[in-house]
């Protein structure tokens, strides 16, 4: 893997997106900081910087992109970093929260 990190950075408010690739074999969230308490209030272009943030983690453990879904649909909701202390893979524009099928960091 490379250009990955564990996110070190404090408490942040995010926008959670469920994601799959690979025929749903792999599962994460991509985080979105945003400064909106609602989901509702996310504006739609975030969706587009969801699924970048999507390719760059798989491109980066070595899968592809292609056939990656991020559910708009299921934007699930706003929370806060600090419940996933240690568990973040740190991303420029993005924090990846492992699942299903991904690398865990630590680990």
């Amino acid at each position: 893997m490379n250009k990955l990190a564990i996110y070190q950075g404090g408490p942040a408010r995010v926008a959670v997106y469920d994601t799959y690739a690979d025929g749903r074999r792999i599962h994460f969230d991509v985080f979105l900081r945003t400064d909106r308490a609602d989901i509702r209030d996310v504006p739609k272009t975030e969706d587009e910087r969801a699924l970048a943030a999507a390719r760059t983690f798989l491109e980066a453990i070595g899968e592809s992109s292609n056939g990656v879904v991020v559910n708009k649909c299921l934007r699930c909701h706003i929370d806060s970093t600090a419940a996933y202390a240690g568990q973040l893979w740190d991303l420029p524009d993005a924090l990846i929260w492992p699942i299903d099928g991904c690398p865990k960091p630590g680990g």
